[in-house]
Protein backbone atom coordinates (compact mmCIF):
# COMPACT_ATOMS: atom_id res chain seq x y z
CA UNK A 1 0.00 0.00 0.00
CA UNK A 2 0.94 3.63 -0.92
CA UNK A 3 -0.73 5.18 2.19
CA UNK A 4 0.10 4.23 5.98
CA UNK A 5 -3.00 2.36 7.66
CA UNK A 6 -4.53 5.64 8.85
CA UNK A 7 -5.15 7.04 5.75
CA UNK A 8 -7.30 4.49 4.47
CA UNK A 9 -9.34 5.11 7.90
CA UNK A 10 -9.52 8.44 7.43
CA UNK A 11 -11.13 8.05 3.84
CA UNK A 12 -13.31 5.35 5.23
CA UNK A 13 -14.71 7.58 7.53
CA UNK A 14 -15.44 10.03 4.96
CA UNK A 15 -17.13 7.64 2.74
CA UNK A 16 -19.65 6.40 5.54
CA UNK A 17 -20.26 9.85 5.98
CA UNK A 18 -21.33 10.44 2.09
CA UNK A 19 -22.82 6.98 1.99
CA UNK A 20 -24.72 7.86 5.43
CA UNK A 21 -26.11 11.56 4.16
CA UNK A 22 -27.25 9.75 0.52
CA UNK A 23 -28.73 6.95 2.72
CA UNK A 24 -26.81 4.24 1.36
CA UNK A 25 -26.13 0.75 3.16
CA UNK A 26 -23.26 -0.27 0.48
CA UNK A 27 -21.58 0.57 -2.17
CA UNK A 28 -20.55 -1.76 -5.34
CA UNK A 29 -17.06 -0.07 -6.75
CA UNK A 30 -16.68 -1.15 -10.44
CA UNK A 31 -13.94 2.07 -11.12
CA UNK A 32 -10.34 0.76 -10.97
CA UNK A 33 -9.98 4.57 -9.10
CA UNK A 34 -12.53 4.29 -6.25
CA UNK A 35 -10.97 1.13 -5.28
CA UNK A 36 -7.19 2.31 -5.38
CA UNK A 37 -8.58 5.25 -3.44
CA UNK A 38 -9.75 3.32 -0.68
CA UNK A 39 -7.86 0.10 -0.33
CA UNK A 40 -4.64 0.62 -2.63
CA UNK A 41 -5.75 -2.30 -4.51
CA UNK A 42 -3.92 -1.55 -8.20
CA UNK A 43 -4.36 -3.53 -11.02
CA UNK A 44 -4.25 -3.71 -15.02
CA UNK A 45 -7.00 -6.09 -14.97
CA UNK A 46 -9.33 -2.54 -14.63
CA UNK A 47 -10.94 -3.93 -17.79
CA UNK A 48 -12.85 -7.31 -16.25
CA UNK A 49 -15.22 -7.47 -14.13
CA UNK A 50 -13.90 -6.71 -10.60
CA UNK A 51 -16.22 -4.98 -7.58
CA UNK A 52 -15.30 -3.77 -4.05
CA UNK A 53 -18.06 -4.41 -2.43
CA UNK A 54 -17.88 -1.38 0.54
CA UNK A 55 -20.56 -1.43 3.57
CA UNK A 56 -20.69 -1.63 7.12
CA UNK A 57 -17.02 -0.42 7.09
CA UNK A 58 -15.54 -3.17 5.47
CA UNK A 59 -14.21 -4.15 1.91
CA UNK A 60 -14.66 -6.98 0.22
CA UNK A 61 -13.44 -7.42 -3.20
CA UNK A 62 -14.82 -10.41 -5.92
CA UNK A 63 -12.13 -10.28 -8.54
CA UNK A 64 -10.36 -12.88 -11.38
CA UNK A 65 -7.64 -15.27 -10.03
CA UNK A 66 -5.27 -13.72 -12.03
CA UNK A 67 -5.34 -10.97 -9.82
CA UNK A 68 -5.32 -12.37 -6.87
CA UNK A 69 -2.49 -11.47 -5.88
CA UNK A 70 -2.28 -8.29 -7.05
CA UNK A 71 -4.88 -7.55 -4.69
CA UNK A 72 -3.50 -9.07 -1.27
CA UNK A 73 0.06 -7.13 -2.45
CA UNK A 74 -1.30 -3.77 -2.91
CA UNK A 75 -4.18 -3.28 -0.72
CA UNK A 76 -5.60 -3.59 2.60
CA UNK A 77 -8.69 -6.04 1.53
CA UNK A 78 -8.87 -9.17 3.69
CA UNK A 79 -12.40 -10.37 1.92
CA UNK A 80 -11.15 -11.33 -1.48
CA UNK A 81 -13.51 -14.00 -3.43
CA UNK A 82 -12.87 -15.31 -7.04
CA UNK A 83 -14.82 -15.93 -9.57
CA UNK A 84 -13.89 -18.48 -12.87
CA UNK A 85 -13.72 -17.33 -16.05
CA UNK A 86 -15.84 -19.55 -17.98
CA UNK A 87 -17.62 -20.94 -15.30
CA UNK A 88 -18.85 -18.43 -13.41
CA UNK A 89 -21.41 -15.32 -14.17
CA UNK A 90 -19.05 -13.05 -11.79
CA UNK A 91 -22.50 -10.90 -11.46
CA UNK A 92 -24.18 -14.11 -10.21
CA UNK A 93 -21.99 -14.91 -7.72
CA UNK A 94 -21.74 -10.97 -6.76
CA UNK A 95 -25.36 -11.26 -5.63
CA UNK A 96 -25.20 -14.43 -3.97
CA UNK A 97 -21.78 -12.77 -2.12
CA UNK A 98 -24.02 -9.89 -0.84
CA UNK A 99 -26.71 -11.97 0.35
CA UNK A 100 -24.03 -14.25 2.53
CA UNK A 101 -22.66 -10.65 3.96
CA UNK A 102 -26.50 -10.16 4.93
CA UNK A 103 -26.03 -6.08 2.77
CA UNK A 104 -29.53 -5.01 1.64
CA UNK A 105 -31.03 -1.90 1.49
CA UNK A 106 -30.44 0.96 -0.61
CA UNK A 107 -27.24 -0.15 -2.35
CA UNK A 108 -24.76 2.11 -4.54
CA UNK A 109 -23.47 1.13 -7.85
CA UNK A 110 -20.54 3.33 -10.19
CA UNK A 111 -21.76 2.92 -13.59
CA UNK A 112 -20.03 5.23 -15.42
CA UNK A 113 -16.61 3.66 -15.27
CA UNK A 114 -14.81 1.50 -17.69
CA UNK A 115 -14.51 -0.86 -15.23
CA UNK A 116 -18.23 -1.90 -15.65
CA UNK A 117 -18.96 -2.72 -19.69
CA UNK A 118 -22.05 -2.60 -20.44
CA UNK A 119 -22.79 -6.42 -21.01
CA UNK A 120 -21.56 -6.84 -17.48
CA UNK A 121 -23.99 -4.07 -16.12
CA UNK A 122 -27.02 -5.53 -17.64
CA UNK A 123 -25.68 -8.86 -16.02
CA UNK A 124 -25.49 -7.05 -12.55
CA UNK A 125 -29.13 -4.92 -12.75
CA UNK A 126 -31.31 -8.53 -13.91
CA UNK A 127 -29.13 -9.58 -10.59
CA UNK A 128 -30.00 -6.78 -8.62
CA UNK A 129 -32.45 -4.83 -10.15
CA UNK A 130 -32.61 -2.02 -7.28
CA UNK A 131 -29.28 -0.39 -7.02
CA UNK A 132 -28.74 3.06 -7.14
CA UNK A 133 -26.63 5.39 -9.10
CA UNK A 134 -23.64 6.43 -6.81
CA UNK A 135 -20.96 7.10 -9.49
CA UNK A 136 -20.07 10.68 -8.40
CA UNK A 137 -19.60 9.43 -4.40
CA UNK A 138 -16.04 8.59 -4.54
CA UNK A 139 -14.67 10.92 -6.87
CA UNK A 140 -16.35 13.95 -4.76
CA UNK A 141 -14.46 13.14 -2.23
CA UNK A 142 -11.24 12.50 -3.41
CA UNK A 143 -11.26 16.38 -4.63
CA UNK A 144 -9.99 17.11 -1.44
CA UNK A 145 -6.81 16.04 -0.51
CA UNK A 146 -5.52 15.12 2.44
CA UNK A 147 -1.36 15.66 3.38
CA UNK A 148 -0.17 12.67 2.31
CA UNK A 149 -2.19 12.88 -0.83
CA UNK A 150 -0.60 16.57 -1.42
CA UNK A 151 3.11 15.27 -0.84
CA UNK A 152 2.75 12.01 -3.24
CA UNK A 153 1.37 14.29 -5.45
CA UNK A 154 4.37 16.29 -5.54
CA UNK A 155 7.19 13.34 -5.46
CA UNK A 156 4.84 12.10 -8.16
CA UNK A 157 6.07 15.69 -10.05
CA UNK A 158 9.39 15.51 -8.86
CA UNK A 159 9.47 12.51 -10.24
CA UNK A 160 8.30 13.43 -13.65
CA UNK A 161 10.74 16.30 -13.81
CA UNK A 162 13.16 13.69 -13.29
CA UNK A 163 11.84 11.80 -16.00
CA UNK A 164 11.60 14.70 -18.35
CA UNK A 165 15.40 15.55 -17.70
CA UNK A 166 16.06 12.38 -18.42
CA UNK A 167 14.66 12.11 -21.86
CA UNK A 168 15.35 15.64 -23.63
CA UNK A 169 18.98 14.95 -24.19
CA UNK A 170 17.84 12.18 -26.01
CA UNK A 171 15.39 13.86 -28.35
CA UNK A 172 17.19 14.59 -31.94
CA UNK A 173 15.82 14.22 -35.14
CA UNK A 174 15.58 10.11 -35.73
CA UNK A 175 16.19 9.09 -32.52
CA UNK A 176 14.99 6.12 -31.20
CA UNK A 177 11.60 6.38 -29.17
CA UNK A 178 12.42 3.12 -27.06
CA UNK A 179 15.41 4.72 -25.82
CA UNK A 180 13.46 7.72 -24.87
CA UNK A 181 11.13 6.01 -22.85
CA UNK A 182 13.60 3.74 -21.78
CA UNK A 183 15.37 6.59 -20.04
CA UNK A 184 11.94 8.30 -18.62
CA UNK A 185 10.74 4.90 -17.25
CA UNK A 186 14.40 4.25 -15.84
CA UNK A 187 14.72 7.57 -14.46
CA UNK A 188 10.99 6.95 -12.53
CA UNK A 189 11.58 3.50 -11.44
CA UNK A 190 15.27 5.29 -10.02
CA UNK A 191 13.22 7.51 -8.28
CA UNK A 192 11.24 5.38 -6.29
CA UNK A 193 8.34 5.42 -8.72
CA UNK A 194 6.21 2.89 -10.62
CA UNK A 195 3.89 2.66 -13.76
Amino acid sequence: MIFEPSEYAARRTRLDSAMQAQGLDAILMFAPDSQYWLTGYDTFGFCFFQCLIYANGQSHLLTRSADLRQAQMTSDITDIRVWTDGRDDPATVLAAWLGELGITGNIGVETETHGLTAGNGRRLFAQLPNLVEASALVPDLRLVKSDAEIAYVRRAAALCDDAYEAALPLITPGADEGAILAAMQGAVFAGGGDY
